[in-house]
Order: structure tokens, then sequence, then C-alpha cells
């Protein structure tokens, strides 16, 4: 198997994984072996205006966040726009620790109002509500690192 195949089963396995709320999978493919074991998820708890955190956050944290941080399966997630992230990064909900969030569970969201930011190498990309609706849910913490396709928030 080319390494690329490899990565490629890798991402279906880590996938469902989170999808199915596995706690391990393991494939043998052409006498290579992958196991993927999932980590505790960490409790999941909306974003409050004293809740900003500082944007500094260590590789070493970051990486425990990753492995801990998957996507919550369809069943346990409320109706509505699932806004999903567009790349890996540490989401923040406001644009600085001293600033209230962007917004907060309740609240009413236009299309293309800026819901969180993702850094991503050093860059701050906005994310955007794709509809118009009323925030039911916010995924993510600040400071977490998430990943690409997770679901950030839900818009009703």
């Amino acid at each position: 198997m080319e390494i690329n195949e490899i990565k490629d089963v890798a991402l279906e396995l880590m996938d469902a994984l989170a999808s199915k709320k596995l706690g391990e999978v393991a494939i043998e493919l052409e006498g290579v072996k992958i196991k993927i074991k999932a980590a505790a998820p960490a409790p999941v708890i909306a974003a409050a205006p004293s809740a900003a955190a500082a944007p500094a956050a260590s590789a070493a944290p970051a990486a425990a966040a990753a492995a801990e941080t998957e996507t919550a399966p369809a069943d346990d997630l409320p109706a509505g726009t699932q806004v999903k992230s567009p790349l890996v990064g540490t989401f923040y909900s406001s644009p600085s620790p001293d600033e209230p969030p962007f917004v907060l569970v309740g609240q009413e969201v236009r299309e293309g109002d800026t819901l969180c930011i993702i850094e991503a190498m050093k860059v701050m990309n906005e994310i955007k509500a794709p509809c118009s609706g009323k925030v039911v849910r916010i995924m993510a913490q600040p400071g977490d690192m998430v990943e690409y396709n997770q679901v950030l928030c839900i818009i009703e």
C-alpha cells in the first residue's frame, strides 16, 4: 500500500470512530495494520460571555484536545443547519480574550454573520453563518482544536 492510501484509510477509520462513537477500530489490509483508539470525549458546554480564552495554546494540550474532541453523532444533535469547520485549527468564539463572543446560544443570526474564528498557521479565519436563524448549540469551546468537517454549531 502507498502512504497516501494508508492516510486515506486512517482518515476513514477516524470518521467511523467518531460517527459511530466506537472506542477502538482496527483493520489489516495488504499486510498493513492500522489501529485507532478514541480518547474520552470532553464535555460540551455552551460558550458564555465570560468564557473567552486566551489565543495562546501550546502544542501538547492542543494535540490532547484534538484527540478528545469528536463530532457528536447525528442522533444527539438538534435539528437545524450544521455549521462545519472548513479547516483544521484552533476555535475561538470571540475576536480577543477581553471581548464578548460573536454569538451565544439562543441568539438570532443572519446569513453572513461571523460565528467564530478558526486560527490555522497564524491566520485568523472567520466562519460565517450559512443561513439565517437561531443558534441552538455551540459544539466547541474557546481554545479547542477542531478538525476538518467537525460540527462547530447548529443554527435552527
